[in-house]
């Protein structure tokens, strides 16, 4: 920690942080996973869902940090200019509510998503780092 603050101090704000991202990302610590990683299915906002799975990083997590816990389909890859993308979805994002129904699984999401209307706003709840946002997707 101390050598930490000292490049901080020192002017070396870039190398610290990507020092605290690689050694995040190396204890695995995503909150949630595919139930099934062959149940991915692509949907046709442009993105690519299945069933979430909290882990264990996400219930020792849980209290301390205030985090949700929820079922719905975990966002896996989004494709460049679709709709899913265009409103601002990342991967890892777990869609948990389509149009104010709340959806169990990729399979509920998906019906839930086919059914946005041309031309008309549809609210989609997710969790981003186990914290509630919400979007709006329209089908051009």
């Amino acid at each position: 920690m101390q050598r930490l603050r000292h490049v901080l101090t020192t002017g070396g704000l870039g190398l610290a942080l990507l020092w605290t991202a690689a050694a995040h990302a190396q204890t695995g610590d995503a909150l949630y996973v595919c139930a099934d990683s062959d149940a991915t299915r692509a949907i046709d906002i442009g993105a690519t869902i299945c069933d979430a799975a909290p882990t264990g990083a996400l219930t020792e997590r849980l209290e301390p940090d205030n985090l949700q816990l929820r079922q719905g389909a975990l966002v896996t890859e989004v494709s460049t200019g679709g709709i899913a993308q265009v409103a601002g979805l990342r991967a890892g994002d777990v869609i948990y509510r389509v149009g104010g129904v709340d959806v169990e699984d990729n399979v509920e999401a998906t019906a839930r998503l086919s059914l946005l209307v041309e031309g008309a706003d549809t609210v989609v709840n997710f969790l981003r780092r186990g914290r509630p946002y919400l979007v709006r997707l329209r089908r051009p």
